[in-house]
Protein backbone atom coordinates (compact mmCIF):
# COMPACT_ATOMS: atom_id res chain seq x y z
CA UNK A 1 0.00 0.00 0.00
CA UNK A 2 1.33 3.31 -0.95
CA UNK A 3 2.04 5.71 1.84
CA UNK A 4 -0.35 8.68 1.72
CA UNK A 5 0.85 12.31 2.04
CA UNK A 6 -0.31 13.38 5.45
CA UNK A 7 -0.47 17.12 4.20
CA UNK A 8 -4.02 17.82 3.06
CA UNK A 9 -4.58 20.29 0.13
CA UNK A 10 -6.69 23.30 1.28
CA UNK A 11 -8.33 24.60 -1.90
CA UNK A 12 -10.09 27.54 -0.24
CA UNK A 13 -6.91 28.91 1.28
CA UNK A 14 -5.13 28.54 -2.06
CA UNK A 15 -7.78 30.59 -3.87
CA UNK A 16 -7.51 33.38 -1.29
CA UNK A 17 -3.75 33.61 -1.84
CA UNK A 18 -4.21 33.78 -5.60
CA UNK A 19 -6.80 36.51 -5.23
CA UNK A 20 -4.52 38.54 -2.93
CA UNK A 21 -1.64 38.18 -5.35
CA UNK A 22 -3.86 39.29 -8.23
CA UNK A 23 -4.96 42.33 -6.28
CA UNK A 24 -1.34 43.31 -5.59
CA UNK A 25 -0.46 42.92 -9.25
CA UNK A 26 -3.48 44.91 -10.40
CA UNK A 27 -2.74 47.65 -7.88
CA UNK A 28 0.87 47.95 -8.99
CA UNK A 29 -0.13 48.16 -12.66
CA UNK A 30 -2.75 50.88 -11.90
CA UNK A 31 -0.20 53.24 -10.29
CA UNK A 32 2.18 52.75 -13.17
CA UNK A 33 -0.53 53.51 -15.69
CA UNK A 34 -1.63 56.60 -13.74
CA UNK A 35 1.94 57.87 -13.55
CA UNK A 36 2.35 57.48 -17.30
CA UNK A 37 -0.90 59.38 -17.93
CA UNK A 38 0.08 62.23 -15.55
CA UNK A 39 3.65 62.57 -16.80
CA UNK A 40 2.90 65.21 -19.53
CA UNK A 41 0.91 67.30 -17.07
CA UNK A 42 3.72 67.13 -14.54
CA UNK A 43 6.24 68.26 -17.14
CA UNK A 44 4.04 71.23 -18.20
CA UNK A 45 3.61 72.33 -14.57
CA UNK A 46 7.37 72.19 -14.01
CA UNK A 47 7.97 74.20 -17.20
CA UNK A 48 5.49 76.88 -16.11
CA UNK A 49 7.18 77.11 -12.72
CA UNK A 50 10.54 77.69 -14.41
CA UNK A 51 9.11 80.35 -16.77
CA UNK A 52 7.36 82.05 -13.86
CA UNK A 53 10.65 82.29 -12.00
CA UNK A 54 12.34 83.79 -15.06
CA UNK A 55 9.59 86.36 -15.52
CA UNK A 56 9.87 87.41 -11.90
CA UNK A 57 13.62 87.72 -12.30
CA UNK A 58 13.31 89.98 -15.35
CA UNK A 59 10.71 92.17 -13.65
CA UNK A 60 9.77 95.32 -15.55
CA UNK A 61 12.35 94.66 -18.21
CA UNK A 62 10.52 91.55 -19.32
CA UNK A 63 7.14 93.31 -19.33
CA UNK A 64 8.62 96.16 -21.38
CA UNK A 65 9.72 93.66 -23.96
CA UNK A 66 6.06 92.88 -24.67
CA UNK A 67 4.96 96.54 -24.45
CA UNK A 68 4.36 98.25 -27.80
CA UNK A 69 3.87 101.96 -28.46
CA UNK A 70 2.49 103.40 -31.67
CA UNK A 71 4.16 106.79 -32.23
CA UNK A 72 2.32 107.53 -35.44
CA UNK A 73 0.52 110.50 -33.94
CA UNK A 74 3.82 112.25 -33.26
CA UNK A 75 4.39 112.76 -37.00
CA UNK A 76 3.11 115.63 -39.14
CA UNK A 77 1.12 113.34 -41.40
CA UNK A 78 0.30 109.63 -41.08
CA UNK A 79 -0.11 108.23 -44.58
CA UNK A 80 -0.91 104.69 -43.42
CA UNK A 81 -1.19 103.27 -39.90
CA UNK A 82 -1.08 99.48 -39.53
CA UNK A 83 -0.93 99.35 -35.73
CA UNK A 84 1.68 96.94 -34.40
CA UNK A 85 2.79 96.20 -37.97
CA UNK A 86 4.09 99.75 -38.34
CA UNK A 87 3.05 102.92 -40.10
CA UNK A 88 4.05 105.23 -42.95
CA UNK A 89 4.41 108.87 -41.95
CA UNK A 90 5.49 112.17 -43.50
CA UNK A 91 7.32 114.95 -41.67
CA UNK A 92 7.26 118.32 -43.39
CA UNK A 93 8.66 120.42 -40.57
CA UNK A 94 12.06 118.79 -40.63
CA UNK A 95 12.40 119.17 -44.39
CA UNK A 96 11.32 122.81 -44.44
CA UNK A 97 12.96 124.08 -41.28
CA UNK A 98 16.15 122.15 -41.93
CA UNK A 99 16.68 123.94 -45.23
CA UNK A 100 15.76 127.30 -43.76
CA UNK A 101 18.53 126.96 -41.19
CA UNK A 102 21.05 126.45 -43.98
CA UNK A 103 19.81 129.15 -46.34
CA UNK A 104 19.02 131.92 -43.86
CA UNK A 105 18.36 134.69 -46.41
CA UNK A 106 17.00 133.91 -49.85
CA UNK A 107 17.58 136.50 -52.57
CA UNK A 108 14.32 136.88 -54.48
CA UNK A 109 14.64 140.07 -56.57
CA UNK A 110 17.16 142.58 -57.88
CA UNK A 111 16.58 146.01 -59.33
CA UNK A 112 19.13 148.26 -61.01
CA UNK A 113 18.80 151.91 -60.01
CA UNK A 114 20.80 155.06 -60.68
CA UNK A 115 20.93 158.75 -59.78
CA UNK A 116 22.72 161.76 -61.17
CA UNK A 117 23.98 164.32 -58.69
CA UNK A 118 25.38 167.77 -59.45
CA UNK A 119 28.35 169.04 -57.51
CA UNK A 120 28.88 172.80 -57.51
CA UNK A 121 31.90 174.80 -56.40
CA UNK A 122 31.08 178.53 -56.27
CA UNK A 123 34.70 179.58 -56.09
CA UNK A 124 35.93 183.07 -55.19
CA UNK A 125 33.29 185.19 -53.40
CA UNK A 126 30.52 183.23 -55.14
CA UNK A 127 31.04 184.95 -58.47
CA UNK A 128 29.52 183.02 -61.33
CA UNK A 129 32.65 183.36 -63.40
CA UNK A 130 34.46 181.29 -60.77
CA UNK A 131 31.67 178.70 -60.31
CA UNK A 132 32.33 175.13 -61.42
CA UNK A 133 29.84 172.27 -61.90
CA UNK A 134 30.30 168.51 -62.27
CA UNK A 135 27.82 165.70 -62.81
CA UNK A 136 28.28 162.42 -60.90
CA UNK A 137 26.27 159.36 -61.91
CA UNK A 138 25.76 156.66 -59.27
CA UNK A 139 24.75 153.19 -60.49
CA UNK A 140 23.58 150.74 -57.84
CA UNK A 141 21.68 147.52 -57.27
CA UNK A 142 18.82 147.02 -54.87
CA UNK A 143 18.58 143.46 -53.56
CA UNK A 144 15.47 142.07 -51.86
CA UNK A 145 15.68 139.01 -49.61
CA UNK A 146 13.44 136.77 -47.50
CA UNK A 147 14.87 135.61 -44.18
CA UNK A 148 14.00 131.91 -44.02
CA UNK A 149 15.86 131.61 -40.74
CA UNK A 150 12.82 133.10 -39.03
CA UNK A 151 10.53 130.23 -40.06
CA UNK A 152 9.10 128.05 -37.30
CA UNK A 153 6.62 125.20 -37.03
CA UNK A 154 3.89 127.78 -36.46
CA UNK A 155 4.41 128.91 -40.06
CA UNK A 156 3.52 125.46 -41.43
CA UNK A 157 -0.22 124.77 -41.70
CA UNK A 158 -1.64 121.35 -42.65
CA UNK A 159 -4.92 120.81 -44.44
CA UNK A 160 -5.34 117.04 -44.60
CA UNK A 161 -8.79 117.29 -46.16
CA UNK A 162 -7.62 119.29 -49.18
CA UNK A 163 -4.06 117.92 -49.00
CA UNK A 164 -2.46 121.36 -48.93
CA UNK A 165 0.56 122.57 -46.99
CA UNK A 166 0.54 126.34 -46.43
CA UNK A 167 3.85 128.00 -45.64
CA UNK A 168 3.73 131.50 -44.19
CA UNK A 169 6.81 133.63 -44.88
CA UNK A 170 7.92 137.17 -44.01
CA UNK A 171 7.70 139.92 -46.61
CA UNK A 172 10.70 140.64 -48.80
CA UNK A 173 13.16 143.09 -47.30
CA UNK A 174 15.32 145.51 -49.27
CA UNK A 175 18.97 145.33 -48.36
CA UNK A 176 21.18 148.41 -48.48
CA UNK A 177 21.69 149.58 -52.05
CA UNK A 178 25.10 148.52 -53.27
CA UNK A 179 26.98 151.21 -55.23
CA UNK A 180 30.34 149.82 -56.40
CA UNK A 181 33.14 152.33 -56.77
CA UNK A 182 33.71 151.35 -60.39
CA UNK A 183 30.07 152.16 -61.13
CA UNK A 184 30.44 155.83 -60.16
CA UNK A 185 30.89 158.00 -63.25
CA UNK A 186 32.31 161.53 -63.03
CA UNK A 187 31.37 163.92 -65.80
CA UNK A 188 33.47 166.74 -67.19
CA UNK A 189 33.79 169.92 -65.14
CA UNK A 190 32.33 173.07 -66.67
CA UNK A 191 31.60 176.56 -65.37
CA UNK A 192 32.39 180.20 -65.59
CA UNK A 193 35.06 181.90 -67.60
CA UNK A 194 37.57 181.85 -64.78
CA UNK A 195 36.61 178.44 -63.36
CA UNK A 196 39.70 176.34 -63.87
CA UNK A 197 40.60 172.81 -62.76
CA UNK A 198 38.52 169.97 -61.33
CA UNK A 199 36.35 170.11 -58.26
CA UNK A 200 38.17 168.89 -55.18
CA UNK A 201 36.23 166.94 -52.50
CA UNK A 202 37.23 165.41 -49.21
CA UNK A 203 36.28 161.81 -48.36
CA UNK A 204 33.58 163.08 -46.01
CA UNK A 205 32.08 165.29 -48.74
CA UNK A 206 32.10 162.41 -51.24
CA UNK A 207 30.38 160.11 -48.72
CA UNK A 208 27.74 162.75 -48.01
CA UNK A 209 26.98 163.21 -51.71
CA UNK A 210 26.74 159.43 -52.19
CA UNK A 211 24.35 159.14 -49.24
CA UNK A 212 22.13 161.74 -50.86
CA UNK A 213 22.19 159.80 -54.13
CA UNK A 214 21.24 156.59 -52.30
CA UNK A 215 18.28 158.36 -50.70
CA UNK A 216 17.04 159.45 -54.13
CA UNK A 217 17.43 155.85 -55.33
CA UNK A 218 15.18 154.69 -52.49
CA UNK A 219 12.52 157.14 -53.60
CA UNK A 220 12.71 155.86 -57.17
CA UNK A 221 12.34 152.24 -56.02
CA UNK A 222 9.26 153.15 -53.99
CA UNK A 223 7.75 155.02 -56.94
CA UNK A 224 8.28 151.98 -59.16
CA UNK A 225 6.51 149.68 -56.63
CA UNK A 226 9.58 147.50 -56.36
CA UNK A 227 8.52 146.24 -52.91
CA UNK A 228 5.32 144.72 -54.33
CA UNK A 229 7.30 143.19 -57.18
CA UNK A 230 9.80 141.73 -54.72
CA UNK A 231 6.97 140.17 -52.69
CA UNK A 232 5.56 138.47 -55.77
CA UNK A 233 8.97 137.02 -56.57
CA UNK A 234 9.39 136.04 -52.92
CA UNK A 235 6.31 133.82 -52.99
CA UNK A 236 7.33 132.34 -56.34
CA UNK A 237 10.93 131.67 -55.28
CA UNK A 238 9.92 130.00 -52.01
CA UNK A 239 7.29 127.91 -53.80
CA UNK A 240 9.80 126.76 -56.43
CA UNK A 241 12.27 125.81 -53.70
CA UNK A 242 9.94 123.94 -51.33
CA UNK A 243 7.36 122.44 -53.67
CA UNK A 244 9.67 119.58 -54.77
CA UNK A 245 10.47 118.92 -51.11
CA UNK A 246 6.77 118.64 -50.24
CA UNK A 247 6.19 116.32 -53.20
CA UNK A 248 9.14 114.23 -52.09
CA UNK A 249 7.65 113.80 -48.64
CA UNK A 250 4.03 113.24 -49.77
CA UNK A 251 3.39 113.31 -53.52
CA UNK A 252 -0.36 113.88 -53.13
CA UNK A 253 0.17 117.15 -51.25
CA UNK A 254 0.63 120.60 -52.80
CA UNK A 255 2.24 123.76 -51.43
CA UNK A 256 0.85 127.25 -51.07
CA UNK A 257 2.92 130.24 -49.93
CA UNK A 258 1.39 133.15 -48.04
CA UNK A 259 2.71 136.13 -46.10
CA UNK A 260 2.37 136.28 -42.35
Amino acid sequence: MDQKDTRDFNEEEFLKKVEQAARKGAGGGGWANTLVRLLPTILVVCLLLVIGARIKAFGNGFSDFFHFENGAGENDLVVEDQGIFGYTAANFEEAILGDSEKLKKLEVFQQEVSDVSTVTDTGFINWSIFTKNQLITYNGTAVYTVDLGTLSKNDIIFNEEEKIITLKIPHAVQEEINIPEDQIQFGATDGGLLAFGDIKMTAEQAAEIQAGAREKMEQKLAADNCQETADRFAKLSVWEMYSPIIKGVAKDYSLEVEFR
